[in-house]
């Protein structure tokens, strides 16, 4: 019999094979139950694409004794089907994460595949939270590289996992900061639980190009060229993450814009 207590919808873009998704099971497990469903398998830099005509087919499977049901679609389907079609009630909170590397200012905030299952979560009425954590730079390029870590990091995953119980407690006990349609919380290298944290806003980022047109075959292969920061100086939740503070986001979305006199009679033709 399926348990009608609030629960935890946990996600991320990273899949099954995350070392870091274990961790936060067991963490998140102290505060309520934790039902999981992930990608199967890694789906980064997907935003809040979704299958839709496409068959979801779904496996359940066992990592370290916990449960996990894969879903061969996006982080979006995966909270979406988690919220409104393979339990029998919905969750009450949805959390997704923790990714592998930080999805610090607006070019990676609108491209994450992390942030775009909390997207869903949010249309769906489901508080939702969205967690990321900054590897070291050796670590990260090892991880997208080889889809493994060295056990060196297996210290700062455990921190990342324990910061975002806290976190997460405080938002399933007392909500989301008022005004916020969801939060998004990047973790820097030094985390553990006497980081610093502080509230920030999203850092106006872009990138150039990240294709690089191969020479030898009429194709273009990934070739990021890094991240530009386009406000003055390195603010926001880019700026934290360089002072080595967990920087926590509250978002809403309220994207329209009040248009001048003159834009409105530049642009609009009203009834007579």
């Amino acid at each position: 019999m399926v348990s009608e207590k609030p629960w935890i919808l946990l996600t991320n873009d990273d899949g099954a094979d995350s070392p870091v998704l274990v961790p936060l099971m067991e963490e998140l497990s102290a505060i309520a139950e934790v039902r999981t469903v992930v990608p199967a398998s890694e789906c980064s830099w997907t935003a809040k694409i979704m299958s839709r005509f496409n068959p979801v087919p779904l496996v359940e499977i066992e990592r370290s004794g916990q449960r996990i049901w894969t879903l061969g679609g996006y982080p979006a389907d995966c909270a979406n089907i988690g919220i409104h079609s393979l339990f029998s009630t919905p969750p009450a909170l949805v959390v997704s994460g923790i990714n592998m590397g930080t999805n610090a200012g607006l070019a990676f905030f609108l491209s994450s595949g992390t942030i775009g299952a909390a997207v869903e979560g949010f249309l769906a009425g489901v508080t939702a939270v969205a967690f990321s954590l900054e590897l070291p730079k050796e670590d990260f390029a090892l991880w997208r590289k080889e889809r493994r870590l060295e056990n060196r990091v297996e210290q700062l995953l455990a921190n990342a996992s324990a910061v975002t119980r806290q976190i997460v407690d405080e938002v399933w006990n007392r909500g989301l900061p008022d005004g916020a349609s969801l939060m998004t919380v990047n973790m820097p290298t030094s985390t553990d639980l006497q980081t610093p944290r502080r509230f920030t806003g999203v850092a106006r980022t872009a990138y150039g190009s990240i294709f690089s047109r191969n020479p030898d075959e009429d194709r273009f292969d990934y070739r990021f060229s890094g991240l530009q920061i386009l406000d003055e100086g390195v603010a926001g939740d880019v700026g934290a993450l360089q002072e080595q503070i967990i920087a926590m986001t509250p978002v809403r979305f309220a994207l329209d814009v009040e248009p001048t006199p003159e834009d409105r009679q530049r642009f609009e033709r009203l009834p007579a």
